[in-house]
């Protein structure tokens, strides 16, 4: 049994930090339903590589899903709507602030109709001050939260590749559902409103280390290199590998694989905070040797060694990885539109009970028959509702 099974998620979400985080719950378990609008439904449909009209970012975010096509502006439709509301224990919205007040489905609004319901709001920059207005995208955060200024490392700032902070704050909402629900279960609290920000989010993570030379308020303390020059990949004969040397053995092991003993008695990198300190000239004297060693030969000379190393993939190389391949990472099923898929599978494991196969993202407005039908809507008021544009 998975750990979420019986627990109903509704959200009103596009995307990725809403669809993301809800799309590990359902991963775990929970029925998950998406309200979405007509017509165009998650503009993530219509991102990233597609076949028959599903695009891979929209099916592997929002699998294990049910979608229903609805105008959340339509009064009339409101009732049934919120019907389903009370058979929900967590809604969860990631529209700017205020949108979702606007059309009877904020807070307050869902509270009286579900006083158990656990309200999540994801947002860009909070529910309110300067720029809670501001329509947000990830790149927006990186540059504010200092992502950018951290890859870029005292030269011109560079942005992270991947929607880093979108699926930051969605893992953070994930796990701050999960904890809300212990909470409620144990009765500690009853339904109550969970607000998060992707800059919040952003933050948070970045802090321990990015931060480091800003932990401290006032006085003086010692300042040390940011792990960004840590963050180096090493030229290799035919292609790159990584390294890193931290403690006194690894260091010692990568001087013995490389031939380069006679780093040993460097006063420059004799101790920890040393190396730390001139971690750059010491990349620069292992890729000097590197350049003459292929991939394979570097990480197997520092696997015998004891230190830490890897070949920098291409990402076709990591589906074929034998470690990615051993432990199951990715998973294959057919979708009944796009064919097969291929999908990471959720990370946590569970008593060791892999999840089961990922039923595939619903088509825009799928279930909406269906899900208003288990509510006690007729055939006729669907009809009326349709031809009114009230659903899809």
């Amino acid at each position: 049994m998975q750990p979420l099974q019986g627990i109903r998620i509704v959200e009103v979400t596009t995307n990725a930090s809403g669809p993301f985080a809800t799309g590990v719950l359902a991963d775990q378990g929970a029925d998950v339903i998406r309200l979405e609008t007509i017509g165009a439904g998650d503009p993530s449909r219509h991102v990233g590589g597609v076949r028959e009209g599903v695009t891979s970012y929209n099916a592997s975010m929002n699998r294990n899903k049910r979608s229903l096509a609805v105008d959340l502006k339509n009064a009339q439709l409101r009732p049934a709507l919120y019907a389903l509301i009370r058979t929900a224990d967590v809604f969860v919205q990631n529209s700017r602030p205020g949108a979702l007040d606007r059309c009877g489905f904020g807070y307050p609004d869902l509270h009286e109709v579900n006083p158990d319901l656990i309200y999540v709001s994801i947002s860009g920059f909070g529910a309110d001050g300067p720029a809670a207005h501001q329509r947000v995208y990830d790149p927006v955060i990186q540059v504010t939260s200092g992502f950018a200024a951290v890859q870029g490392h005292g030269g011109r700032p560079q942005l992270v590749k991947t929607i880093a902070s979108d699926k930051i704050a969605a893992l953070t909402a994930a796990q701050a559902i999960s904890s809300a629900l212990f909470a409620r279960a144990i009765g500690r609290t009853g339904g109550h409103h969970v607000e998060l920000s992707m800059l919040d989010a952003s933050l948070q993570f970045l802090w321990p280390d990015a931060f480091w030379n800003h932990g401290f308020v006032g006085g003086d303390f010692q300042p040390k290199p940011l792990l960004a020059e840590f963050y180096r990949v090493l030229e290799t004969a035919d292609g790159y590998v990584t390294t890193i040397v931290v403690g006194d053995e690894e260091f010692k092991g990568a001087c013995r694989a490389l031939g380069l003993e006679a780093l040993l008695d460097e006063p420059r990198f004799a101790s920890i905070f040393e190396r730390f300190s001139n971690y750059g000239e010491l990349l620069v004297a292992f890729e000097e040797k590197t350049r003459n060693l292929t991939a394979a030969e570097v990480v197997e000379r520092m696997d015998r060694e004891g230190v830490p190393c890897g070949k920098v993939n291409t990402l076709e190389e990591v589906i074929e990885d034998p470690r990615v391949q051993h432990s199951g990472s990715l998973v294959e099923y057919d979708h009944p539109r796009a064919g097969r898929l291929r999908q990471a599978r959720p990370a946590a494991v569970f008593a060791g009970e892999p999840a089961p196969v990922p039923g595939p993202a619903p088509g825009l407005g799928e279930h909406t028959e269906q899900v208003l039908k288990s509510l006690g809507c007729s055939d006729a008021e669907i009809a009326t509702w349709r031809a009114a544009g009230a659903i899809g």
